[in-house]
C-alpha cells in the first residue's frame, strides 16, 4: 500500500515538473516572439523626413522663393535616414549645396555650405558680371551659381593664353531676359566674386574682347 502511494506521489511530481517545464518553455518562446514582433516594428517606423523634391544644381542657394521647389516632405523608414537629416526646412536656408543633388535624395546638412564662406576666404571681395559674348572664346561647360572658373587672357602679342584671375566664384547666372539660371538652360550672363585688385585688369580685358573662361572640374 505504501509502494503505490509513493508511485502515486512520484508520478505526481513528474507531471508537476513537466507542467511547470512547459510553462517556462512557453514563457521563454513568448519572449521571444514579444522581443522579435517589437524589433519588426520599429525596422518599419516611419518618420517624415525633407527629400529633394527635383534636382538642386550645385551653388543653388535655399530661400523662400525656391524652398518649395527643391524641398519636400516624405515619410520614409526610420532605419533608412541618415545622421543629421533635415527635420526642418530651416536647416538648409541660406545654404547651397556642394554638389548637384538628385531628386528624392534625403537631404541632410552635410551636403550644404554657406556661401559667405567664399567671401571669407578672399581678401577683399567685390562682385563683377559679365556676359558670354564679351568673351574671346565659349565657355567650357555650362556655368551654374556654385561653379568655380579660371580667367584667362589673350596676350595680343603673343597670342598665348595666361591666367589672369584663378578659381574665381561664380555666384549667379542669368538667361538673355535675366532670369536666373537653376536648371539646365544655357546661362548667357554671370556674376562672379574675385578679389579687387584683379578687377581693373578683368574689365580692361573685356572692353578688349580678349578674356575667356575655364571652368573647373569637381
Amino acid at each position: 500500500m505504501r509502494k503505490d502511494n509513493n508511485s502515486k506521489n512520484e508520478t505526481v511530481k513528474v507531471k508537476i515538473g513537466i507542467f511547470v517545464s512547459a510553462l517556462i518553455t512557453a514563457a521563454g518562446v513568448f519572449a521571444v516572439m514579444t522581443y522579435l514582433q517589437r524589433q519588426a516594428l520599429s525596422d518599419f517606423e516611419k518618420k517624415e523626413v525633407y527629400v529633394a523634391a527635383s534636382v538642386i544644381p550645385k551653388g543653388t542657394v535655399i530661400d523662400d522663393s525656391n524652398v518649395g521647389e527643391y524641398l519636400v516632405l516624405k515619410s520614409v523608414d526610420a532605419g533608412c535616414i541618415p545622421d543629421h537629416a533635415a527635420f526642418d526646412p530651416g536647416m538648409t536656408e541660406g545654404l547651397s549645396p556642394v554638389y548637384d543633388i538628385s531628386s528624392g535624395t534625403i537631404l541632410t546638412d552635410g551636403m550644404f555650405t554657406c556661401p559667405d564662406t567664399v567671401i571669407s576666404e578672399m581678401d577683399e571681395p567685390v562682385m563683377a558680371g559679365f556676359k558670354a559674348d564679351d568673351l574671346s572664346k565659349a565657355v567650357s561647360g555650362i556655368l551654374r551659381a556654385g561653379d568655380r572658373i579660371d580667367i584667362c587672357y589673350v596676350d595680343s602679342e603673343t597670342g598665348k593664353g595666361m591666367l589672369l584671375c584663378e578659381n574665381v566664384y561664380v555666384v549667379s547666372g542669368y538667361d538673355g531676359y535675366g532670369n536666373a539660371i537653376s536648371d539646365t538652360g544655357p546661362a548667357v550672363m554671370f556674376n562672379i566674386y574675385l578679389e579687387s585688385k584683379d578687377a581693373p585688369a578683368f574689365y580692361e580685358g573685356l572692353a578688349s574682347g580678349s578674356l575667356y573662361v575655364v571652368r573647373r572640374c569637381g
